[in-house]
């Protein structure tokens, strides 16, 4: 009578299973939840960033990512808000302070070449936010309306202070002028997000000073 078989352990395979990330404060794993969403946005677009997807990304089981965000919609709203969020800091950061002592264009290329220089250094919340996709869904497209409006905002506190340096403005339709700048701007930051070697801060901040050299003052 033959022997039975018996399995031999060495010849046996583990199952495969996902390697256990260790336990971590909730908000960290929203943060690495978010930066794994904005790879998969950045690199494939908006439909690319489902749960599912987002949770390979991060190499994450589903359930810890149903976890830190309900469901894609929170989860896409929770990343535009961050994002934004980093963007209006880089805005306010840019924007110089206005004081009576203060040069209107050196006031105005300062504020052009910070902000095109924090969007050299950190580049990731402009792709995002410079340039909703049609695809993006309707929240992205009213964060990125919010956006638009808070720059807006700035351009036409700058340009109201700036009659004052540079009566030539007040003949000019200072809204119409904050669109105008706030689109040049906009273009701006999507040549330096994708032709950054050719298109620089340094660039853009020297045409606008002799763009204003153009443009002499009448004060005094």
């Amino acid at each position: 009578m033959e022997p039975l078989l018996t399995a031999d352990p060495q010849r046996m395979s583990a199952p495969r299973t996902r390697p256990r990330q260790p336990r971590m404060p909730i908000e960290v794993r929203r943060e690495q939840v978010l930066d794994a969403a904005l790879r998969l946005i950045l690199r494939d677009g908006y439909p690319a960033a489902t749960m599912e997807a987002v949770a390979r990304e991060a190499q994450l089981a589903k359930p810890r990512v149903y976890i830190a965000y309900p469901g894609r919609c929170p989860l896409l709203l929770a990343l535009l808000e961050r994002e934004q969020e980093r963007a209006i800091t880089h805005l306010a950061e840019a924007m110089p302070a206005f004081s009576d002592t203060a040069d209107f264009d050196d006031t105005l290329v300062t504020a052009a070449t910070s902000l095109l220089n924090a969007v050299t250094a950190q580049p990731g919340p402009w792709h995002l936010l410079i340039r909703p996709a049609n695809d993006a869904p309707a929240e992205v497209q009213q964060h990125a309306r919010a956006r638009r409006e808070f720059a807006l905002q700035q351009l036409r506190a700058l340009l109201e202070w700036g009659r004052h340096h540079r009566p030539e403005l007040a003949a000019l339709d200072l809204e119409l002028l904050a669109r105008t700048l706030l689109a040049a701007g906009e273009d701006a930051v999507q040549l330096i997000l994708t032709r950054p070697e050719q298109f620089t801060a340094q660039r853009y901040g020297d045409f606008l000073r002799n763009l204003l050299g153009k443009w002499p003052s009448r004060t005094g």
